[in-house]
Parts: C-alpha cells; sequence; structure tokens
C-alpha cells in the first residue's frame, strides 16, 4: 500500500523546461573542440556573457578554465568570440572574452549599447 507521501511524489508534474528564444540575438553557439551547444544569452558585459544552455552534445565537458568559441548574432551579423569558461552552474554557464578582434569588440559594444537601451525603454514603461 503506497503512503501519502509515495503517492504525492508519483504525482508530481515531471517535464522539461522550456526556455524561449526571443529572438535571433539572444541565441548563442558554443563550441568546444569538434562539440558544440545552443544556448540563450542572459545578460552581457563588456568582459564576458552568461547564457542558458538548452541543446548541447552530452559528452561536452564545461569545465571552468576551458577554451572556447561563441557565436553572436548582432542585426543579422553573426562573429566569432574566443572566450573561456569562467563558471558553471548546471545549465548557467559564465563565459569570459579572451582578447575578441578589433570587429567583434565593435560588435559587441553597439550590441551593448543596443541592449541598455531597449532595457531603458522597458523599464520607463512599467
Amino acid at each position: 500500500m503506497l503512503t501519502q507521501l509515495q503517492m504525492a511524489d508519483e504525482t508530481k508534474r515531471r517535464s522539461e523546461r522550456v526556455i524561449p528564444v526571443v529572438n535571433d540575438e539572444e541565441a548563442v553557439v558554443i563550441r568546444i573542440g569538434q562539440q558544440q551547444g545552443l544556448g540563450k544569452m542572459l545578460d552581457l558585459s563588456e568582459g564576458g556573457t552568461l547564457v542558458y544552455l538548452f541543446l548541447f552534445d552530452h559528452d561536452v565537458a564545461f569545465e571552468v578554465g576551458s577554451p572556447c568559441t561563441l557565436t553572436l548574432n548582432y542585426r543579422n551579423k553573426l562573429f566569432d568570440v574566443p572566450s573561456k569558461i569562467c563558471r558553471v552552474t548546471g545549465r548557467l554557464v559564465g563565459f569570459e572574452f579572451v582578447d575578441p578582434e578589433e570587429a567583434a569588440q565593435r560588435l559587441l559594444s553597439e550590441k551593448l549599447i543596443r541592449m541598455e537601451v531597449e532595457w531603458t525603454r522597458i523599464s520607463l514603461k512599467t
């Protein structure tokens, strides 16, 4: 006979979480060697980004200090940014940018300014 506690545990909803990608600019492709993953950018700074991983090769090791390449999108321009993993908490991975080329640095700066403007516009509405 099942106890009420066991029954409650069995009836809990168990389903995969779905994280919507609102637009292409939030999508990030992460490449570590020949392996890759897909994530959603949660925040961005001049020095790095925080990404929620939602699709990745299961044998990818997201280890702190590992070098990788992030492919980002800004106004339909894809660009690569050399990075290294600086933090891993479950599916949240923090990346530090490592000497991006001048063109990538310019696009990062423009993307950051645009995100700040959008955030300010949204904040003023509430």
